[in-house]
């Protein structure tokens, strides 16, 4: 048996490929694709569920948003295909390529006849009949650049002129980019995703708490900068402060769970959707889950979600190398983090936020990049890489010490 230090991990060779391992029938994480599988189905028929009577109303048809969540679906199951198949090592190849490219969408927004306005923010591009949303490509292309700025440094993972500052520079231009569109959230995710893959890198610790001092800092003057942020923040501490305005939102998705109890109204049968919940087809879909299927229901997609980060951080553990151990927690962190913001606003645990539930929520940019970020979890999953059968020599040539 031979191990290895990854970061803040100890990496072993014992019972790789053996019958031990999750993959013993010769494929992928099958836990992880069944769990995958079962939170898009159920996503399915919840978009339909909540949005087919503010579709029949507005379009004319109820099934618009459930025709077009399964083309999204579709689309998605190419790009996991795609992406399960084709080795994530080449992925290295091209992060600073793609990170540029993913400036340049951000960027794109700005622009006039290509960005859309909604619902108070322009982070849209819409090309022909299609519109997306490039930070969910932004956010996916981050952790590959950290994955690979992190293996490339490897031997100066400690000196942060070569390692935190090129994050921070990274950081702060699509903070920038993103201020402007505006966009907090997503701020506030790819922040979070830089840290923690360079707490996990082996980035030195006191350097991770002054980096913690200050963006809690930058935070709070963003907070307090903009009077409508400063008001959810005021709301969240207590909601039924302004339960016509500024609360409206959180009371009613509250009053769906309330309603729910533990088995739920019925598939179909929630009131909360019609009229009362913003976006509940999107930003509030977790909501509808528990309304409609109770306790039950929400507690079983909550668990979905941990499943999905347990099989995550067990593949990032098992990863023959440094950049696949990187790439494969930074796309846990991005999917299960997401999650838990959207949860936690909609259980009013934090302020209003517009986030989309990973695999559920309404919407083909986060369904693509959700899907496509699953797929890349499933390649470095696969047994030739998990079993890899080569000799010490060889690993350590593979791998350098964290």
């Amino acid at each position: 048996m031979t191990k290895y230090r990854y970061g803040r991990f100890r990496y072993s060779t014992r019972n790789r490929g053996s019958k031990k391992s999750i993959n013993y029938a010769g494929g992928f994480d099958k836990i992880l694709l069944i769990t995958v599988g079962i939170l898009v189905m159920t996503g399915i028929v919840m978009v339909y569920s909540s949005s087919n009577a503010v579709a029949r109303e507005s379009l004319g048809t109820s099934y618009h948003f459930f025709k077009m969540q399964i083309i999204w679906c579709i689309l998605g199951l190419a790009a996991m295909i795609f992406t399960a198949f084709f080795d994530y090592q080449n992925y290295a190849k091209f992060a600073r390529f793609m990170l540029i490219f993913a400036g340049f969408l951000l960027v794109m927004v700005y622009v006039p006849f290509l960005g859309i306005t909604r619902g108070g923010g322009t982070r849209w591009i819409k090309i022909w009949r299609l519109s997306f949303q490039p930070v969910e490509i932004a956010k996916l292309v981050i952790v590959i650049y950290m994955a690979e700025l992190l293996d490339r440094k490897a031997d100066y993972v400690r000196n942060y002129k070569l390692v935190i500052m090129p994050s921070l520079i990274m950081l702060f231009i699509f903070s920038v980019l993103l201020y402007g569109q505006p966009d907090f959230g997503s701020i506030l995710i790819i922040g979070f995703l830089v840290y923690t893959m360079l707490l996990v890198g082996g980035v030195r610790i006191h350097h991770m708490v002054l980096l913690s001092g200050i963006a809690l800092l930058l935070i709070a003057l963003a907070i307090w900068q903009e009077p409508y942020r400063l008001v959810r923040w005021t709301t969240f501490l207590d909601p039924w402060k302004d339960k016509e305005g500024a609360g409206y939102h959180i009371i009613q998705s509250l009053y769906a769970f309330g309603s729910g109890g533990v088995l739920g109204r019925g598939l179909g049968a929630g009131i909360q959707k019609l009229h009362y919940l913003p976006t509940p087809h999107t930003d509030f879909i977790f909501a509808v889950i528990g309304e409609e299927l109770g306790f039950v229901g929400a507690f079983s997609v909550v668990m979905g979600f941990m499943i999905i980060t347990w099989r995550g951080i067990h593949i990032s553990l098992s990863a023959p190398e440094r950049f696949g151990a990187l790439l494969a927690f930074g796309i846990t962190i991005l999917i299960g983090f997401q999650a838990m913001l959207n949860i936690a606003v909609a259980t009013g645990s934090l302020p209003t936020k517009g986030l989309t539930l990973p695999f559920m929520s309404f919407g083909g940019s986060s369904m693509l990049v959700s899907m496509a970020s699953t797929g890349i979890l499933l390649n470095i999953s696969r047994p030739r890489n998990l079993g890899y059968a080569g000799t010490d020599s060889e690993m350590q040539g593979r791998s350098k010490a964290w």
